[in-house]
């Protein structure tokens, strides 16, 4: 059984150059979408179009993530990260910024389904970047703090380009360009490491299949059904909180994104102790803390009445989240071959974005039914029966 990790390898020059462009690339797979959201409205006005196709701005690149992510893995193991790294940077920085040259509806959306490409490229890269380069509880403290800036990144992005789109709705669009430098940065700075077996020694391992690696290791359904959940219980906060909300009398489009951005600050916070947290807790331990935390906040987002008790459980639900992640991406890196870790990271974003699509779809007819309490009640009863079956797993 997997045990807490241990000792702390000291890092290379060469990889401590690598962390602040692994950082600055993990605030970017977040920023795909948020930087541009506060200006919906304003993009639909200015192109002609109803609510509905602007928000189509918004969301397709997160469909092209989903299915472009197990490509992305394929090739990452079969070439290295570094390169689909900076070219998943420079791309992320051409497309993104095609909304600041242009005012034709269907070549924002192309270009929008190009950003997908990108983002898959660079988040599925990030992760594998991580558990190539570093090892140890030096790997554990990085992809916490991955998940911290990414979290962070939630919070400023959207800040910065609701501002940016208060003189412009093509401001917001200049915030992308930011990929092409670092792209740029990354074919110099980031080191070619290849999948190594955790003693920095390249595995030796012959090539298994997909199918062959998901039977060896059970563990990864339940890990990628974990992102899945996850993501849809996010989504109800992103979606639902402002309903909630205005139940206790709070109203205002800044409100509803402070209380929604303390799932970022929360989940960040987190993230940040995550190397201390795993040298002293298993993986299995960190997941069950973590359904349980997702299932205690989400009811007692269910049940307040007051303002204080639901941002008390958004900002323990967001902490609880920032246990999970940075914990499965590991985990996942860890329990495949050395050489499948491109395909097995590639999972992670596929199933982490289809549950954002189909969380409004899965959780509105329950909020047409039972109102926005109960879009909460039933979600923590999901993650309290998950709580409860991955106690008695870990048993077994």
């Amino acid at each position: 059984m997997e045990k807490p990790a241990g000792g702390e390898i000291p890092l290379k020059i060469a990889h401590r150059n690598a962390l602040f462009l692994l950082l600055a690339a993990a605030t970017l797979t977040v920023m795909a979408g948020a930087a541009v959201s506060p200006i919906t409205t304003l993009m639909g006005e200015a192109l002609g179009v109803d609510v509905a196709q602007a928000r189509l701005l918004i969301t397709t690149h997160g469909i092209m993530i989903a299915i472009c992510s197990p490509l992305v893995g394929v090739i990452i193991d079969r070439v290295g990260a570094k390169r689909p790294f900076a070219a998943g940077l420079i791309l992320y920085g051409v497309a993104g910024s095609m909304g600041i040259y242009t005012d034709i509806y269907w070549v924002l959306i192309m270009s929008r389904i190009l950003l997908g490409v990108a983002v898959a490229a660079i988040f599925t890269s990030v992760t594998v970047l991580i558990l190539n380069i570093y090892t140890g509880r030096t790997r554990n403290c990085v992809m916490g703090w991955r998940g911290s800036a990414a979290s962070a990144g939630g919070v400023v992005w959207p800040l910065l380009g609701g501002w940016l789109g208060s003189f412009s709705w093509h401001l917001p669009f200049a915030i992308y360009t930011v990929g092409v430098p670092l792209g740029l940065a990354a074919l110099v700075l980031v080191p070619d490491v290849r999948s190594t077996d955790g003693s920095g020694s390249a595995s030796s391992a012959p090539r298994a299949s997909v199918l062959t690696i998901l039977r060896r290791a059970p563990i990864l359904f339940a890990i990628y059904g974990l992102i899945f959940l996850g993501n849809v219980a996010l989504y109800s906060i992103v979606l639902f909180i402002p309903a909630k909300l205005q139940t206790v009398a709070i109203t205002g489009p800044f409100l509803f994104g402070l209380f929604i951005a303390g799932v970022g600050f929360a989940s960040a916070f987190t993230s940040l102790f995550f190397g201390r947290i795993r040298s002293r807790l298993s993986y299995r331990a960190i997941v069950a803390i973590a359904l349980l935390g997702w299932a205690v906040s989400l009811f007692t987002i269910s049940y307040s009445v007051i303002p204080a008790t639901i941002a008390l459980g958004i900002l323990f639900f967001g902490a609880s989240q920032g246990l999970l992640v940075p914990a499965v991406a590991l985990w996942v890196g860890e329990t495949v071959p050395p050489e499948f870790r491109g395909r097995a990271a590639s999972y992670l974003g596929t199933f982490g974005f289809i549950g954002q699509f189909f969380s409004p779809i899965i959780l509105s007819p329950i909020g047409a039914w039972l109102g926005v309490g109960g879009v909460y009640l039933i979600t923590g009863a999901v993650c309290a029966a998950m709580f409860v079956l991955w106690v008695l797993f870990k048993k077994r």
